[in-house]
C-alpha cells in the first residue's frame, strides 16, 4: 500500500489551474495516476532517505 499526502504546495499548484479544486480531488488524481503508472508495469521509484532531526 502506498501512503499519499497532499502537500500545501501541491494543492496551491492545483488551485493555480482551478481555484475551486479541493484536497480530496488532488488526492484522487494522484491515486489514479499512481494506479495507472503501476498498471503499466513501470518500476517503482526508490524511496527518498529520511532526514535525521
Amino acid at each position: 500500500m502506498i501512503n499519499i499526502a497532499v502537500s500545501s504546495r501541491s494543492l496551491a499548484a492545483a488551485r493555480a489551474v482551478d481555484p475551486n479544486v479541493n484536497a480530496a480531488a488532488v488526492h484522487a488524481a494522484v491515486q489514479a495516476a499512481l494506479a495507472e503508472h503501476m498498471r503499466q508495469g513501470a518500476p517503482r521509484p526508490e524511496p527518498r532517505p529520511r532526514q535525521a532531526g
